[in-house]
């Protein structure tokens, strides 16, 4: 068979990923009423580990209680370490190659006020949202510099300080942030949160080899949005984000995972009516990758399948996973390429497409169930490859008065 690039070791920081597949952060809203992970959780977490994905991301942890959007939101605090150490002993026992990284994460205004507080970096004109002050802004930071630390003593081999897809870190750095202290109006005073936050994780660490990185979105799709050139201006502009990842680059970073998009919007997922959503993410990955040095995550791939999907290409192999996995690295427009749904559809989706098995993959359908469980605040699963979660779906559409 064929080498395959995706196949490939590579070096992130000071470690190795055993090969180029990413399964990306998938919020499963399954954590017990604690905020740690449930046995489905670990059920969940070993089968991703069992798949052998190079990089293994947890989903989207909750620094606090207070604020989030997922009402069984797995958390990362000082309480919630053992129920932590306990998964990654969990994925470690069947996979001790693959690198297992936390995503670190505050909702902001993505909160979900029927259960939490709803916090914004900047006035929204709705009085019921809070303005973060300077001191909670600060004591954000902290919170995410101490879930570094637990990250690092309960096993993980790293962290990703998110700045994508709508949460408080994205507001912070989008040019609407428009406060007028020293968090807000300028590109210089929207990326202070990130740059201090960064140096205070590093010397708590005090650990080069305990990985950093961020999942940020070159795009946000909004008015004031990331990736725009004002706080009225919707048009793309690449300016700041080109700058964003050159400082990230250079604040010590190991690795940038490229998105786009506000939770569950078309930029994030690339759907059926808008496919061509994926050759966008391309290109900005391609844009970063040509900035920096540092490996390059890429964005958009559950969408290819095995080539049946809509992409205006005659030619059904040149649409596929592989082809434009292959094709990236090869390239040098990505590093490593991230599968999101498809992680959910077929947790062995790895292991199957590196032992040249790739018609035995269970293909994601791209028919976004999974973000409707996620919406309706149930536990996410593939509700079409995974029976528990088809049942859980079912029910769901059934509503009260069905059942």
């Amino acid at each position: 068979m064929k080498t395959l690039m995706i196949a490939s070791p590579i070096t992130v920081g000071k470690k190795s990923a055993p090969n180029r597949i990413v399964f990306q952060p998938m919020e499963c809203n399954d954590a017990d009423p604690s905020g740690d992970p449930s046995d489905l959780t670990i059920k969940r977490y070993r089968r991703f580990a069992e798949g052998g994905a190079g990089i293994i991301f947890s989903e989207s942890l909750t620094l606090t209680a207070e604020s989030r959007a997922r009402k069984s939101q797995l958390a990362i605090t000082e309480k919630n370490a053992e129920g932590l150490a306990r998964l990654i002993r969990e994925m470690r026992a069947v996979n001790r190659d693959s690198l297992i990284l936390f995503q670190l994460n505050q909702s902001g205004r993505l909160s979900e006020a029927a259960f939490s507080k709803v916090i914004s970096a900047y006035p929204t004109g709705d009085p019921d949202i809070h303005v973060l002050t300077e001191e909670e802004i600060e004591k954000i930071g902290s919170n995410f510099v101490k879930a570094a630390v637990i990250a690092k003593q309960v096993g993980a081999d790293g962290v990703d300080f998110k700045h994508c897809h709508g949460y408080v870190c994205t507001e912070m750095i989008q040019p609407a942030n428009i406060r007028k202290d020293r968090y807000g109006g300028s590109f210089e005073n929207r990326t202070r949160f990130f740059r201090e936050t960064v140096q205070k994780m590093k010397a708590a660490l005090n650990d080069d080899s305990f990985l950093l990185g961020v999942r940020f979105n070159f795009y946000d799709g909004v008015t004031g949005g990331f990736g725009t050139a004002g706080p009225d201006e919707v048009v793309e502009d690449s300016t700041e984000p080109l700058a964003f990842v050159k400082m990230m680059e250079d604040v010590g970073m190991h690795y940038i995972n490229v998105s786009a998009g506000i939770a569950g919007s078309e930029l994030t997922q690339p759907s059926k009516k808008y496919p061509e959503g994926v050759y966008r993410l391309f290109g900005w990955a391609r844009a970063v990758k040509k900035a920096v040095s540092i490996p390059v995550i890429g964005s958009g791939y559950s969408y290819l399948r095995d080539g049946k999907n809509k992409l205006p290409e005659p030619n059904q192999d040149k649409k596929s996973f592989l082809y434009w996995a292959e094709k990236n690295i090869r390239d040098g427009n990505v590093d490593m390429v991230g599968v999101g749904r498809q992680s959910l559809a077929d947790p062995l989706f790895v292991k199957k497409m590196l032992s040249g098995e790739p018609k035995t993959v269970n293909y994601c359908t791209i028919c976004d169930r999974c973000l409707e469980l996620m919406f309706a605040q149930q536990a996410v699963g593939c509700a079409v490859h995974d029976k528990y979660y088809r049942e859980l779906y079912r029910s769901l559409k059934k509503g009260p008065r069905d059942k």
